[in-house]
């Protein structure tokens, strides 16, 4: 569990939108911190938000941009959506994240590793290409200045 300094934040704060969005992961992966689901973020934190591909992560993220848009001193550098499988993103979840995408400067998805579904320590094997990549995207997206993908 990470816990926070008095006073704002110095650099971006991983937060999940709901539980099991995978956010622990991504902030592991980026070295960030991680703010637990359902906790409040310190004042003027950088949030990269984080959910799932699915209909209940995107309803989830719906949620959780509201709340930041009604608390100016929060912002959303960027969206991370998980995917849950090696299947198709459910059409619900596509319609939903396709509206929040004007909302956030940059929405980037980082697909399913099954083969971390059965490791102690999904960082203790290789990364896959496609995850290095999304990783990437993200980087370029913390770094810039309001967030979002630097043109």
């Amino acid at each position: 569990m990470t816990f926070f300094p008095a006073g704002p934040p110095s650099g971006p704060i991983v937060h999940g939108c709901h539980g099991g969005a995978g956010a622990s992961t991504l902030a592991r992966l980026l070295e960030l911190p991680d703010l637990p689901t359902g906790w409040a973020p310190p004042p003027q934190a950088r949030l990269l938000l984080v959910a799932r591909g699915t209909p209940y992560g995107s309803r989830a993220a719906v949620s959780v941009l509201a709340a930041l848009r009604a608390q100016p001193s929060l912002a959303a550098l960027a969206l991370v959506v998980v995917g849950d499988g090696p299947w198709p993103e459910p059409m619900t979840a596509t319609r939903r994240l396709v509206t929040l995408g004007p909302l956030v400067p940059a929405v980037v998805r980082v697909p399913f590793v099954g083969r971390w579904r059965y490791l102690d320590d999904p960082l203790s094997a290789r990364i896959p290409r496609a995850v290095t990549s999304a990783l990437a995207r993200i980087r370029a997206a913390l770094a810039a200045p309001e967030g979002g993908i630097p043109s």
